[in-house]
């Protein structure tokens, strides 16, 4: 069994034994009425984002066939510099969704010749800088503060891919030969 195979099932078979353990508290708590009510929520929940999975990991696939892994490599490779810490940047900040819209695209990046500095960038720009937060963060917390948090969080992108790339890039061919498995 692949190495990948047996990450998979052992965080599948983590996440049965959390699932039967709440199982088991939510019953001590109310019975199989609120285990019923845990079960349907959980269901609406899934079906709700089935269609932003489904477009995530097809918009993935697309971003794989559609884009040349020479262009990849040259823009977002491990040789693209600052100038892809910088793409990725602005990539992680416009993207919009949560993470089932932004780990596949990444994901299919990273196979297809992006560098790990570039894939920490993009997954780090996407959770401190995603403009698409900016009216919900203006209007509850401010500008003052709004302002602050970019102002102190701007650097941590760029820097984290930097020095991904340069602690971890020589490990890059494991890391991809890891996701095939």
């Amino acid at each position: 069994m692949s190495k990948k195979k047996k990450n998979s099932n052992y965080i599948l078979y983590i996440l049965g034994l959390v699932t039967l353990g709440l199982a088991y508290i939510t019953w001590q708590k109310g019975g199989i009425d609120l285990i019923l009510q845990g079960l349907q929520g959980g269901g609406s929940l899934l079906l709700k984002e089935i269609p932003l999975l489904v477009a995530a990991f097809l918009t993935a696939g697309l971003l794989q066939a559609l884009v040349k892994k020479e262009a990849i490599e040259r823009w977002l490779g491990s040789e693209s510099g600052w100038r892809g810490l910088a793409l990725a940047c602005v990539g992680g900040a416009l993207i919009p969704g949560g993470p089932y819209a932004y780990y596949p695209i990444a994901g299919a990046l990273l196979s297809s010749g992006a560098g790990i500095g570039v894939l920490i960038a993009f997954v780090t720009a996407k959770n401190l800088w995603s403009v698409s937060r900016l009216p919900m963060e203006f209007a509850l917390l401010g500008t003052e503060v709004t302002l602050i948090r970019y102002a102190i969080t701007f650097l941590f992108p760029p820097l984290l891919g930097f020095l991904a790339e340069n602690f971890f890039g020589n490990h890059l061919e494991r890391i991809r030969e890891a996701m095939k498995q």
